[in-house]
């Protein structure tokens, strides 16, 4: 199946990253949706696998305020 670049850049201009790997790449669905949270410099996120292909896992992080984490603290959450 093609590609449809037009709904590819609809889904990422609308953050939705589930229906992107799996909707549009052919991904499959996580194995374990449970989030998890985390507290990092007393700040709260929330992170779960939303699409999984062949062991690889898409994780998606959400700041408990909405915003994006400095960079020290992607890492944090990396590791």
């Amino acid at each position: 199946m093609p590609l449809n670049f037009q709904q590819t850049r609809d889904l990422l201009s609308n953050f939705q990253f589930s229906n992107l790997f799996i909707e549009e790449l052919g991904w499959s669905q996580p194995s374990r949706q449970k989030a998890v949270t985390l507290e990092i410099d007393n700040k709260t996120y929330q992170y779960q696998r939303i699409a999984e292909l062949s062991g690889v896992a898409i994780f998606e992080i959400i700041a408990a305020d909405g915003k994006i984490p400095e960079a020290k603290v992607r890492i944090a959450i990396h590791q």
